[in-house]
């Protein structure tokens, strides 16, 4: 099951022990793909464990197995939590929206730069071609 937390107040460390996680990182929700096993919860502070990810056919990318070599992985509040995972196929995929929307993203920004060049290139006003660069 995936469970995206709106209000961290919501979660008690209990429930989410054992369970992988995913956190709010510099205003980018899913933490640039990086899950954590919650290992413990003491207040409001969850200690980590990083799991080994390895190459899968089925994403086409390095992947969660649940059976991968486990290492320490710090700590981090509560507050940070944005998404719990149960398995690692959940957390798979919650990744894997990521990197289509990455993809669509880089398609964007190609598609304004091209419009800008156009325009540059129509307008034949040097300030729009510098601006493009």
């Amino acid at each position: 099951m995936i469970r995206m937390i709106e209000d961290p107040a919501e979660l008690a460390g209990e429930d989410i022990t054992g369970k992988y996680i995913l956190r709010k990182l510099n205003y980018h929700w899913f933490a640039y793909g990086k899950a954590a096993i919650v290992t413990a919860c003491k207040g409001t502070i969850l200690h980590l464990d990083r799991e080994e990810t390895v190459y899968s056919e089925r994403w086409s990318r390095r992947a969660y197995t649940g059976s991968g070599k486990r290492y320490p992985g710090g700590i981090c509040p509560i507050s940070a939590v944005a998404c719990v995972c149960d398995t690692p196929d959940d957390v798979n995929a919650v990744i894997q929206l990521d990197v289509e929307a990455q993809d669509e993203f880089y398609q964007l920004i190609a598609k304004t730069e091209a419009k800008v060049r156009a325009l540059a290139a129509s307008s034949g006003e040097n300030q729009f071609l510098e601006a493009a660069e």
